[in-house]
């Protein structure tokens, strides 16, 4: 997950609050959608599965 944060190829605007960043795992075989909430304490990671058709270009 924090691998396909950090390396994003693509963000997704927020969708009630939270940011969708698509990314590969560190094989790089399995593009993942992470899903982030950012508040004042910092960005939290609340979901994170196999990138869905609808967020892939």
């Amino acid at each position: 997950m924090l691998h396909a944060l950090r390396f994003h190829r693509l963000r997704v605007p927020p969708i009630d609050g939270v940011g969708i960043y698509i990314g590969f795992d560190r094989a790089g075989n399995v593009l993942l959608e992470v899903g982030v909430v950012e508040d004042d304490a910092g960005a939290r990671i609340i979901h994170a599965m196999p990138a869905r058709p609808k967020f892939l270009p």
